[in-house]
């Protein structure tokens, strides 16, 4: 039994979120005139909580000496329209939610259609010899969906369920090889192959009926969601605490002035994003970060990457320095409770992270809670 969804990622931690690379990769060399290039930084041993006390505060920083705040920080004034989640955004989540609890719904009487999940064992040869990774049992494939070579599927329509019968496919001829049973290559890249097919049953996926009755079976126990119009509302709620944080998250980066960057946030914010691209080089075997963003990204290089993602970055900047200024204003901490939320992150990211996570969340509760909504 699966736990309720959120119904949206609230935007708390986006100060952090490492920048993703924008949609147009750069296709030449570049350097950020902001950023400079990426071998200043010594991104191969960040840690999270580099230039960050105890506390979450940055280090040697006063976010106020850099940060001017709007008057009206601490009741800021939002239009209830643009807070109040839509109709339709309360169908998108139960869309989503109905999407995720499809069930398969036993089909007989009939022969096999496109959209059917059809059940089936299957053993391949090319030239009479049965390769690695042609053979499975009980295997579910959705007729029409494009997983298995092209005309697989077509040939399965219009059987029915019992039969057995042989497919005859062509690979692409840049498949991979495969080996036979005593381990000798077997090449695939432009053979035919035999597939000796049965099909077990077939199955469509239908959208369960939201009731009350589904509603309990499913989030009773565990959420204490009982009725559609209990979930109604969690989604509602959950949608207009997500909205209402990103306004307000909104109105503070537009109406903040940020006079300058400290070195030590701007360090942070550039060496998060190359280190998480530098692990995923390490983790795909590549040599350089460069070589991964050119063969993944389309970056020529990391210079490239941050010449492209600068005003992102300085953005998270601005943001990460003007939720300190907030918390200096109104000298808050994190709670307990809030610092709680991250406790799991502490041995592994460190403690001054922890704090981050935990007063960015308690900066954001603090504003939701003065925020003027009509």
């Amino acid at each position: 039994m699966k736990h309720l969804r959120s119904a949206a990622a609230l935007a708390a931690a986006l100060a952090l979120a490492i920048s993703a690379a924008g949609c147009g990769a750069s296709s030449s060399e570049a350097t950020s005139s902001v950023l400079g290039p990426a071998a200043n930084y010594d991104y191969q041993n960040f840690t999270y909580s580099q230039g960050l006390d105890t506390n979450g505060h940055w280090e040697g920083v006063t976010a106020l000496d850099y940060v001017t705040l709007p008057e009206d920080f601490a009741s800021i004034s939002l239009r209830k329209s643009d807070v109040e989640p839509s109709e339709e955004d309360l169908q998108a989540q139960w869309d989503s939610l109905l999407d995720s609890y499809r069930i398969n719904q036993p089909v007989t009487g009939r022969a096999a259609e496109e959209g059917d999940i059809a059940n089936i064992d299957y053993s391949g040869t090319v030239d009479g010899v049965v390769f690695t990774g042609g053979t499975a049992e009980g295997y579910d494939l959705t007729l029409g969906s494009g997983t298995f070579i092209a005309g697989f599927e077509d040939q399965i329509i219009g059987h029915n369920v019992g039969d057995n019968f042989d497919v005859t496919v062509t690979f692409p001829d840049d498949y991979g090889d495969s080996t036979d049973e005593a381990g000798n290559t077997i090449t695939l890249s432009g053979k035919e192959a035999v597939f000796n097919v049965t099909l077990n049953s077939l199955s469509v996926s239908v959208l369960p009926e939201a009731t009350d009755a589904w509603v309990e079976e499913n989030f009773g126990e565990l959420n204490d969601l009982h009725t559609v119009d209990q979930v109604d509302q969690y989604f509602y709620d959950a949608l207009y605490q997500s909205n209402l944080t990103n306004a307000i998250v909104d109105y503070l980066t537009e109406e903040s002035k940020v006079s300058s960057i400290p070195d030590v946030v701007l360090n942070y914010q550039v060496n998060s994003q190359l280190s998480y691209y530098n692990n995923y080089a390490s983790m795909f075997g590549y040599s350089t970060l460069d070589e991964f963003l050119s063969g993944f990204l389309g970056y020529d290089s990391a210079d490239a990457l941050l010449a492209d993602t600068e005003q992102d970055i300085l953005t998270s900047c601005n943001q990460l320095l003007i939720f300190q200024a907030v918390a200096e204003s109104l000298n808050l901490a994190p709670t307990d409770a809030d610092l709680e939320t991250y406790a799991s992150y502490t041995e592994t990211m460190g403690e001054g992270y922890v704090h981050l996570l935990a007063l960015q969340d308690r900066v954001l509760a603090t504003l939701r809670e003065g925020a003027q909504v009509a």
